[in-house]
């Protein structure tokens, strides 16, 4: 297509300016390069640092659940010995309440045992009443008493007799039989004789009393021993009924000792296992802590990190309108002559290329950053949420 001649100095024009601009290379270092990329902001960094020191944070309320969790075990199972002990305790406190109930029911025997020898004695001593006085002795008195004192007697007399003869006999050989001096002779010997027979049974009634009278003694002496071992027995008896009773009262004492053992350890049972419970409490509790700490975190680093992300948009969005203002000045020249290749082709008849766009009209470069540093800070908050 021929250039109109009112056009061709234009045109030349047109040409000297593209040809020097784009002979000229565009110093694209001026508005490319990290220098137009934000940094992190403090507060990022700050909620780096926080997640950093977050991770792992659980451990040490993990160990003091594991801590806790051992000694609840430990304390069940003190708990489950503890229980047995009181069951043991109660089992003795019921035995011991069988003996008291058996040393209870042998006092009847000893009781009545007891009343048994008091009535013996009663019985020993209204016998021994009758046996006191003059008379005491003619129950002890031999019933042959009387025979053997008659026998001695009569051989006495027999004794006698043949003395008297022999008396006479002798008076026959010297002729003096019939005289006085035989009836002397005779009549001293049955004096003496009479008198020595008198004596003789006085000895014997005198030694058959004695005896009586003695034995009389022995019996009642015999029947006052009697009374005592008789009240002896009784007061055994009396005794035995008395420690049976302390028995049964120390049995049932110490079966009210086992049970309060039993009771107390029960009460210790429950104690341990409410200290068992405490600890399943505190592994919760450390687990709540764990729980709020790592939220509490992940809040603090979430905050950081949107406030973080807010101000690095920020710088971002001046860095990159910067970068659009540096890379705008730069095709500004290439611009300016599209623009007028376009009305020179428009004038010429010809069609009009393509409009010029500017290159940093790429949209908001703030919402382009914000939009990229809130979801960094989004990530912050969800590490611990």
């Amino acid at each position: 297509m021929a250039i109109p001649d009112y056009l061709e100095n234009t045109v030349k024009d047109y040409t000297d300016q593209a040809a020097a601009a784009y002979s000229a290379p565009i110093n694209t270092d001026m508005f490319t390069g990290s220098q137009f990329v934000a940094g992190e902001d403090p507060l990022q960094t700050q909620a780096i640092n926080m997640a950093q020191q977050g991770v792992g944070s659980y451990a040490p309320y993990l160990q003091a659940a594991q801590a806790a969790q051992r000694m609840g075990a430990g304390q069940l199972g003190l708990a489950g010995q503890t229980l047995g002990g009181a069951y043991g305790a109660l089992g003795q406190a019921g035995s011991a309440l069988g003996q008291a109930g058996s040393a209870y029911g042998g006092m009847g025997q000893f009781q009545a045992a007891g009343a048994g020898a008091a009535q013996n004695a009663a019985n020993i001593a209204g016998g021994a009443a009758g046996m006191t006085g003059p008379n005491a002795y003619k129950q002890f008195m031999s019933p042959y008493q009387q025979q053997v004192i008659d026998a001695t007697l009569a051989e006495y007399d027999k004794q006698g007799a043949a003395g008297a003869q022999a008396i006479k006999d002798q008076a026959v050989s010297s002729g003096n039989f019939g005289g006085g001096r035989e009836g002397a002779q005779l009549g001293q010997y049955q004096s003496d004789r009479l008198a020595d027979r008198a004596a003789l049974q006085g000895s014997m009634l005198e030694k058959g009393f004695g005896q009586a009278n003695q034995l009389a003694q022995q019996n009642f002496a015999n029947q006052g021993a009697l009374f005592g071992m008789q009240q002896g027995l009784g007061g055994m008896a009396s005794n035995l009924f008395n420690q049976q009773g302390q028995m049964g009262a120390a049995q049932q004492s110490l079966a009210n000792a086992q049970l309060g053992r039993g009771q107390a350890i029960q009460g210790l049972s429950a104690a341990q296992q409410g200290l068992a419970g405490a600890y399943g409490n505190q592994i919760n509790q450390q687990f709540g802590l764990s729980d709020f700490q790592r939220q509490g975190m992940g809040q603090d680093i979430s905050a950081l990190g949107s406030m973080g992300a807010i101000r690095q948009g920020l710088t971002q969005a001046q860095l990159t309108a910067e970068q659009n203002r540096m890379r705008t000045g730069a095709y500004e020249p290439y611009g300016r002559l599209t623009q007028f290749g376009n009305v020179l082709t428009g004038l010429g008849g010809g069609y009009a290329g393509q409009q010029y766009q500017d290159p940093g009209s790429g949209g908001s470069p703030f919402q382009a950053a914000l939009g990229t540093a809130t979801g960094l800070a989004g990530l912050y908050g969800k590490i611990f949420g």
